[in-house]
């Protein structure tokens, strides 16, 4: 077997070529030399585990509020079930020790939530890369895993008008009604809980028919129109006194209680708010809404791609057979 010998800042370094071949070991050993270079060789030495964890969450006062706060709860987890010991060197840590750690997560991890870890995982060795510590990022060679196609269940319109009319219907306080209201506008509208809660009068303009929106994650807005079907809740808003400047216009946050129970007496499956959003985007895409319209509608700027990836598997078969019959 052939060694190198590579002197870093003064010190000689062994290094196992892993080779008998002279011409392999030549073009290995230049490699090394040049990787070498990259690397401090003191922070490889002394950089921990835990110490680059505590750097990586410095990082994240950068993010937003809500993305940093997932990344902590991350942390937490990595920290707790992280079996090699915190105070082991960046430098020493290899792809099985990640690979390890993973099988672990996996059994308890759909894939997508698996590869949210391998991303997390994936930022951390390339900070430590950046900061010198290591030369290449030993995440590098695991692949995400597929993600699986989930059944959501999402209503139709009628459905979702006859979950509206219910939650009306039934013999309430005030406070219980307005979830009514809540759970309308979602749906016309096509937005989440929280875009709703952060909406105060002054993001109504009727003047020339349309909302502004801020997204929570991003803390970035977005206009939308008044649509059509959307006119009769925002009407029935307005002549109650219920849009004014400076006033949240839904005081009421999660209509999931009222919504799960509505399904319940009617029978239908049990939706949640998140089935709104659904139903307003694929209704929408059925209608033969261009994609990137609906997705500036969502405040998304990837010209419609991840409303495509996302929501084209569930359009109806009807939709497809009567896109079909176009092709004569």
């Amino acid at each position: 077997m052939i060694y190198g010998v590579i002197k870093q800042r003064g010190r000689v370094v062994w290094r196992n070529l892993e080779t008998t071949d002279k011409a392999e070991a030549r073009k290995l050993l230049a490699d090394a030399l040049k990787n070498s270079e990259k690397v401090d060789t003191r922070l490889s030495r002394s950089l921990t585990f835990e110490q680059l964890i505590g750097l990586y969450n410095d990082s994240l006062d950068s993010f937003s509020p809500g993305t940093a706060e997932n990344r902590r709860c991350l942390i937490r987890i990595l920290k707790r079930t992280w079996t090699y010991g915190l105070d082991s060197m960046v430098a020493h840590i290899t792809p099985v020790h990640l690979r390890n750690w993973l099988a672990a997560q996996k059994r308890r991890l759909c894939n997508t939530t698996w590869n949210t870890y391998l991303r997390l995982l994936r930022a951390l060795f390339d900070l430590a890369v950046e900061a010198r510590a290591m030369t290449e990022n030993p995440t590098a060679g695991i692949k995400p895993l597929r993600r699986e196609d989930p059944h959501r269940s999402t209503p139709t319109w009628e459905q979702f008008q006859a979950i509206v009319a219910n939650v009306r219907e039934q013999k309430y306080n005030a406070r219980r009604s307005r979830s009514a209201d809540l759970i309308e506008f979602m749906g016309c509208c096509g937005l989440g809980q929280a875009e709703c809660h952060g909406l105060l009068g002054e993001h109504f303009d009727f003047v020339h028919q349309q909302i502004t929106v801020f997204r929570q994650k991003t803390r970035k807005g977005f206009v939308i129109p008044m649509y059509p079907q959307a006119l009769p809740i925002l009407g029935r808003l307005r002549d109650e006194g219920r849009i004014q400047v400076g006033k949240p216009v839904f005081t009421w946050r999660s209509p999931e209680v009222a919504l799960v129970h509505a399904c319940k007496r009617l029978g239908f499956p049990r939706f949640t708010p998140r089935s709104l959003r659904r139903l307003f985007i694929l209704r929408a895409l059925e209608r033969g809404i261009d994609p990137r319209v609906v997705a500036a509608w969502q405040g998304h700027v990837d010209g419609g791609t991840l409303v495509l990836r996302v929501y084209g598997a569930f359009i109806g078969r009807e939709h497809a057979q009567q896109m079909a019959s176009k092709l004569v």
